[in-house]
């Protein structure tokens, strides 16, 4: 049996072809059948099982609506950062030449069932040999010319600090695994991974009895100064990679730098929120308080205002006493006794019954008016003593470093609902949020565009 090759490159990730949702060309539709189907799962589903609760657990912790998150899948499939929602390999041994689905004859070839065992066993063990790579949908078609896989996958990596715990990482998912951090455009963890893969591949072969080509550079087809030339071409290709690996080598740790700059401000960010949150609270308690002093202070004035109608119900009250006592002198006749000693007045009767009911209601009024004299007293310590509870709590708000700004934003609340209060105090904390939230964007503006050169 004739040496064979190992093709393992990245696929275009169509699933409807995968799965034979529809028809090209190159497809026999009378072997569709002998299609093999390992694992078929919606792209969805998938989501849901990897990150699903990272999700959940995400938005439970953000106490602002508008920072959670509806959607991770189309929140991938909308990044700037050029991630991939999922990834996709092909895996064939052979070619059409050497390895033929079926003979002129329409029968399934030796070559095609060595290399369709080989297939069989990769796509049931990548998902035991990968676990940070979720396997959604695995297909063998034997329906075109050369047997081979389309193994379609999630990267899924756990323990980020902040945001989400568990994300959509190529690159972390592969150092979870164990491969090594990139040092250079050719020495990173994809082409590591691919190295590895090959190596099973080509193990999984020799035990099938396929000899496996290892391709190389060839100098079969060229003239000794056209393979000169292609040398030095070579060599200078090279030097620009070397040269090119330097400058990432030095984007990466300036990346790094940013991207550690961009942690520590994210972390600041976090706390200057959450002193805000706490002084919206604290904003709001005493403005609860200063309102409910402010109330009773108002109220107390009130009563206060109602009584102090009584100087000119004492004036109108004086002047009916006098208009009274003037009649009631005019009405008594002075007597003298005949045997000398106090003098008597004579009173007519109908006039001494006046006399007596005058008497009555003023005895009523003094009464009435030393219990009122009592409660008016009372109520002018109260007010006293809550224009003090004010005065002090306007007080406490300065000292806590909200400042005069603040106690000028509650006098001019003084009109409104409490209801109103709490809206505008919100719309003030949204618009610092929205002003963090510009400052973020243009750090992680910055991270893409380092990202990019890189």
């Amino acid at each position: 049996m004739a040496a064979k090759t190992i093709s393992f490159p990245k696929g275009r990730g169509h699933l409807t072809h995968n799965n034979r949702e529809f028809i090209c060309n190159n497809v026999v539709p009378e072997r569709t059948s002998w299609n093999r189907t390992y694992i078929q799962e919606s792209l969805k589903d998938a989501y849901e099982k990897c990150f699903g609760q990272a999700l959940r657990d995400y938005n439970a912790a953000q106490k602002r609506k508008d920072r959670q998150k509806e959607d991770y899948l189309k929140e991938i499939e909308n990044s700037g950062n050029k991630e991939k929602t999922f990834y996709e390999n092909i895996v064939q041994i052979g070619k059409k030449a050497d390895t033929p689905v079926t003979d002129e004859n329409g029968v399934l070839t030796e070559e095609a069932k060595a290399a369709i065992g080989v297939l069989d066993r990769y796509a049931k063990t990548f998902q035991e040999r990968n676990p940070n790579l979720y396997l959604f949908n695995c297909v063998m078609h034997l329906d075109e010319a050369t047997p081979h896989l389309h193994i379609d996958y999630i990267p899924v990596a756990h323990g980020y600090k902040n945001g989400m715990k568990t994300r959509n990482s190529l690159t972390k998912a592969f150092q979870q695994m164990g491969f090594a951090k990139a040092v250079s455009r050719k020495q990173n963890e994809t082409v590591a991974w691919q190295e590895r893969e090959r190596e099973y591949l080509t193990e999984l072969c020799r035990e099938q009895g396929i000899e496996i080509e290892v391709l190389g550079i060839q100098r079969d087809n060229l003239s000794l100064p056209e393979y000169k030339a292609a040398m030095r071409e070579v060599e200078e290709l090279e030097q620009q990679a070397v040269a090119l690996d330097m400058q990432n080598v030095a984007l990466g740790r300036q990346n790094d730098d940013l991207e550690q700059r961009t942690s520590e401000l994210c972390g600041q960010m976090q706390e200057m929120e959450a002193h805000n949150d706490e002084l919206v609270l604290q904003a709001q308690k005493l403005t609860d308080q200063i309102e409910e002093a402010e109330t009773k202070e108002k109220a107390a004035k009130e009563i206060l205002a109602k009584h102090d109608l009584r100087a000119e119900t004492l004036k109108m009250i004086s002047k009916e006493v006098t208009a009274k006592t003037k009649d009631m002198k005019s009405a008594a006749v002075p007597m003298t006794n005949l045997f000398g000693g106090e003098e008597y007045v004579k009173i007519k009767k109908s006039d001494w019954n006046k006399l007596l009911d005058a008497f009555n209601r003023s005895v009523s009024r003094n009464h009435l008016l030393e219990k009122y004299e009592k409660k008016i007293s009372a109520l002018e310590k109260k007010i006293v003593t809550l224009s003090e509870q004010v005065e002090k709590l306007k007080r406490f708000v300065a000292s806590r470093g909200l400042g005069e700004a603040f106690v000028e934003y509650v006098k001019s609340l003084a009109p409104k609902t409490m209801k109103q209060r709490l809206a505008d105090a919100k719309s003030v904390s949204d618009a610092y949020n929205r002003q963090r939230d510009v400052s973020e964007r243009g750090q992680s503006g910055k991270s893409r565009q380092w990202q990019q050169e890189m």
